[in-house]
């Protein structure tokens, strides 16, 4: 609307009506408007609306932006300082005619209206009183969404951060592990080698011994005394027992250092043709010393292992998955037995051999695209109302200073990387099973990973 057009319809009005820019600038006045000012039309054009009352400019500011902001009437209150020293409160009616533009500053039509009691000061100081704390809820709602952002940012931060220290301590474990496994490595390759020597030269001196019986078949009384005293016949027969034994104990150890340079995998490439069975292995063979930690009885590892065709995949990230799984489920099969620990000697033996702690897990091709890896414990089972948050990062139920909350975290995202897919199902008082499900990578498609 221009102030002309305004004019000409407004003039005749009886209630004083003004066309105020939103920055308070008067456009036009019509005769009432000029007549409750003490003033004429022409002069009030160019005038700041808040020159023309008592209240603060910023107060008249707020009102304005409020109404340059609605096409319906906002209602406000003015002081007006007549010219013979009387004040005069006005109610005022104002709301925008023409929005801002980029070329002109939003245009808004007040409508005055002469009041005697100070009813609509009250009212507009509680308009302004009003408009202020929206302000200040606007500001203090921008300042929590930028909190907001900067502790997300802080939190993926600290998240990188304590994932490459959760990294760096399993690459310094597989470090450790095959540092160990080189120098066990050696000495029982030596060790075992040279049994099969002893053995056979245990042989041609047993020979040597029984010619010599068949050949003097009555020895001199002291030769006979010596063979009663050193047991012969025993030592014969222990001796080959012994061998035997060293044999077995020396194979054994030969084992587990294969197991550990498995679980270590530090000289592979990242991702190769995988046997998931020897990860599996290797890391049972690493937690040995958990799993028969239980002081009532040992938790019993059930296998079944279907077959599968080797795995494109990162071996010590897998293994690192299979650890943080299988360590998970020995806590809760740990926390079991503690609970089991308060009932009487009696129940708590009878309610084991009922009830033992043991792990399953189970191999198989599930499809002609993947492979799942299946891990269940018979523990107490995950809360319903904490399931959802297992995989977050820094989530845990575990006491402090013995849980990151970071292990299935870094678990998923490893299963992420491998274009693969990890869950979890869980009951109250029958356990807990976790799914992971490999794709299985053509050789032509090797290149893509």
């Amino acid at each position: 609307m221009k102030p002309d057009q305004f004019l000409a319809f407004a003039q005749v009005l009886p209630e004083p009506m003004l066309l105020v820019t939103s920055a308070g600038e008067i456009l036009a006045a019509n005769l009432a408007a000029a007549k409750l000012f003490s003033k004429t039309s022409k002069a009030m054009i160019g005038l700041n609306f808040s020159e023309l009352v008592n209240d603060s400019p910023e107060k008249v500011n707020n009102y304005l932006q409020v109404c340059a902001q609605s096409r319906q009437m906002i209602l406000g209150a003015f002081t007006i300082q007549q010219t013979q020293g009387e004040e005069i409160s006005c109610r005022s009616q104002g709301a925008v005619v023409q929005p801002r533009s980029p070329q002109s500053p939003a245009i808004n039509l007040l409508r005055l209206e002469k009041r005697t009691s100070n009813e609509f000061v009250v009212l507009n100081q509680k308009i302004h009183a009003l408009s202020q704390e929206i302000k200040q809820r606007q500001r203090i709602e921008a300042e929590l969404v930028q909190s907001n952002e900067t502790l997300k940012q802080t939190l993926i931060k600290l998240q990188n951060a304590l994932e490459s220290v959760q990294t760096e301590k399993m690459s310094g474990l597989g470090q450790l592990v095959a540092g160990i496994a080189h120098e066990i490595n050696n000495p029982i390759s030596f060790i075992h080698g040279n049994l099969a020597y002893a053995a056979q030269y245990y042989d041609d001196l047993l020979k040597l011994i029984h010619l010599y019986q068949q050949e003097y078949p009555h020895p001199s009384q002291v030769i006979q005394q010596e063979i009663e005293a050193l047991e012969l016949e025993f030592l014969q027969e222990d001796i080959t027992k012994l061998l035997q034994s060293m044999q077995t104990g020396s194979k054994r150890v030969a084992e587990i250092v294969q197991s550990l340079r498995n679980f270590s995998r530090l000289d592979e490439a990242k991702f190769k043709l995988v046997d998931i069975h020897e990860g599996l292995e290797a890391t049972l063979m690493i937690l040995q010393g958990r799993l028969h930690s239980i002081s009532h009885t040992r938790i019993e590892v059930i296998r079944e292992y279907g077959k599968l065709q080797l795995i494109y995949c990162s071996p010590c990230q897998l293994n690192q998955v299979f650890m943080n799984i299988l360590n998970n489920s020995i806590d809760a099969l740990e926390e079991d037995e503690k609970s089991q620990g308060s009932l009487t000697e009696k129940s708590s033996s009878e309610l084991i051999q009922n009830h033992p702690s043991s792990i399953w897990i189970r191999t198989e091709k599930i499809s002609d695209r993947y492979i799942a890896i299946r891990i269940r414990d018979n523990g107490k089972g995950i809360p319903s109302e904490i399931r959802h948050q297992i995989f977050n990062p820094f989530f845990t139920t575990k006491p402090i200073g013995k849980g990151t909350g970071l292990g299935l975290s870094i678990s998923y995202q490893i299963i992420e990387s491998h274009n693969g897919r990890i869950n979890m199902i869980s009951e109250p008082d029958l356990g807990t099973e976790f799914t992971i499900e490999l794709p299985i990578v053509e050789e032509q498609d090797y290149r893509d990973y």
